[in-house]
């Protein structure tokens, strides 16, 4: 009975390090589905898309009066700011390549996103956002440029077989700063890459020591034989 109870000891221990270690602090970014580790691959790369079709644009407050974000950009434009045009003339390509340069820095040493991708698909899902005010006020430091907080999901999925290997949860993710509202955006995905990054190593950290952990399991099992 007692050499049984080790068993499960050791098997509970191994399914933690395969997949279900913690991330630590991190409340930004939380495990949904499948192994972070695989960002970590070196010589691995993925094409990338950035997902807008669910994205709903809030002030935080009555979620009743939250838009699409198509919706949302045509109440821009009626009061002249030319959103969707710009939008689809070069503000949609400053996000895409804020989004690849970022995560392309912030992870020197794993997966790397690139036009022809050939290992995986990474797919970024916007859900909500608020895009804050252009300024913002702080005790501290007085007036601020204004931030947006953005919520949604990270996906990578095999590039032959379509499978998802990894979601990736991010909630209340505060980009970098700016009086505009497309540089909010653009903050956002700005931030991300580091976030991940953050998230990685703490997730990684506690891989290792779970793995060490159930290594001393594994010695004391020996023995006891």
């Amino acid at each position: 009975m007692r050499q049984n109870l080790k068993n499960i000891s050791i098997l509970l221990l191994f399914i933690m390090c395969a997949g279900f270690v913690s991330a630590g602090k991190n409340e930004i970014i939380t495990l949904k589905q499948g192994d972070p580790l695989i960002l970590l691959q070196k010589k691995k790369t993925a094409i990338f898309e950035i997902d807008y079709s669910q994205m709903m644009v809030t002030d935080g407050e009555n979620h009743d009066d939250d838009l699409d974000f198509a919706t949302w950009m045509q109440t821009q434009d009626e009061d002249k700011d030319k959103w969707t045009e710009d939008w689809e003339s070069k503000d949609k390509e400053k996000c895409y390549k804020a989004f690849r340069d970022n995560f392309n820095s912030e992870l020197k040493d794993g997966l790397r996103l690139t036009k022809l991708g050939k290992d995986y698909k990474v797919i970024f899902q916007i859900t909500q956002i608020n895009f804050g005010n252009a300024v913002r006020y702080s005790v501290m430091t007085g007036l601020r440029k204004g931030v947006a907080k953005a919520s949604g999901t990270f996906e990578v999925r095999d590039i032959n077989t379509d499978e998802i290997l990894l979601i990736l949860d991010f909630s209340d993710l505060k980009g970098e700063g700016s009086f505009k509202q497309i540089g909010r955006l653009i903050g956002v995905f700005e931030n991300f890459g580091e976030q991940l990054n953050e998230y990685l190593e703490e997730y990684y950290k506690n891989y290792e020591k779970q793995k060490k952990e159930l290594g001393k399991q594994q010695k004391k099992q020996k023995k006891n034989k």
